[in-house]
């Protein structure tokens, strides 16, 4: 997984590639909450890696035309 580990923080899994759930100790959520959302992040990065990713100019075009349209 290349991810540093949490204390505190569990990752569930069905198999190798398959995670299904994150136990996160409250403890641990209070005391870093910026280490859980770091590992968080990295997850959820990791899950999107194969979705299509689009360019910061065209993301820009789209969010102008939505503008334009209110």
């Amino acid at each position: 997984m290349g991810r540093t580990k949490l204390k505190g923080v569990r990752l569930v899994t069905e198999g190798p590639e398959h995670k299904r759930y994150v136990q996160i100790d409250l403890v641990t959520l209070a005391k870093e909450p910026e280490a859980v959302e770091e590992y968080l992040d990295g997850l959820i990065a990791e899950s999107r890696r194969t979705e299509a990713s689009v360019s910061h100019e065209t993301l820009l075009r789209s969010l102008k035309k939505r503008a334009a349209r209110k």
